[in-house]
């Protein structure tokens, strides 16, 4: 990674959004969010970035936050910021409380960790996100009941989250040629 990309997220770790994540419990369900804000952000700064959706975990997460651990892991989806070659992950700790914050890595690598990736919103996309509230950070407490909800119903839920109540649902926005990973 270069040193500017290096600087403009420790410049961004100093935000609400980013310090949120960096506990395990405020980085659940906050993987959208805090990647829409830091694209936007990484954007005014002149970086070109892309949001990414992986979904499909290769493992368990049995140290995770909220309903990760009560979860089959191919149904557990996750997204970052991508530039260029490197996949910046504010929400890593979600899954791992130990993660590197933010957990930068080769996008490359993460198919060893991941079983699909696609681009979610390119670099030419206008918008990150289908709509204003997809961009806000989990309510205070949704950790702990998506939680008691995931031992209580084995995983299956359901997990409301009022972020998303009446709102479209998260759904990719890049139809660009150019949104092959």
């Amino acid at each position: 990674m270069n040193e500017r990309l290096a600087g403009l997220l420790r410049e961004f770790a100093l935000t609400e959004p980013a310090r949120a994540c960096a506990d395990p419990a405020g980085a659940y369900a906050n993987c959208l969010a805090v990647s829409a804000r830091c694209g936007e952000w990484l954007r005014t700064q002149g970086v070109d970035c892309e949001l990414v959706r992986f979904s499909g975990s290769r493992e368990r997460f049995p140290e995770a936050s909220g309903r990760w651990p009560f979860c089959a892991p191919d149904t557990i989806g996750h997204w970052t910021v991508r530039v260029g070659q490197w996949s910046v992950d504010w929400s890593a700790r979600q899954f791992s409380p130990r993660a590197e914050w933010p957990a930068v890595k080769r996008v490359d690598s993460l198919a060893d960790e991941w079983s699909d990736m696609h681009v979610w919103a390119c670099r030419r996309c206008p918008e990150l996100v289908v709509h204003p509230l997809h961009r806000e950070l989990a309510p205070s407490g949704l950790e702990r009941e998506h939680r008691a909800v995931a031992r209580a119903t084995s995983g299956r839920g359901p997990f409301p989250d009022p972020r998303h109540d009446g709102t479209p649902d998260p759904k990719t926005l890049c139809a660009c040629d150019e949104a092959q990973p």
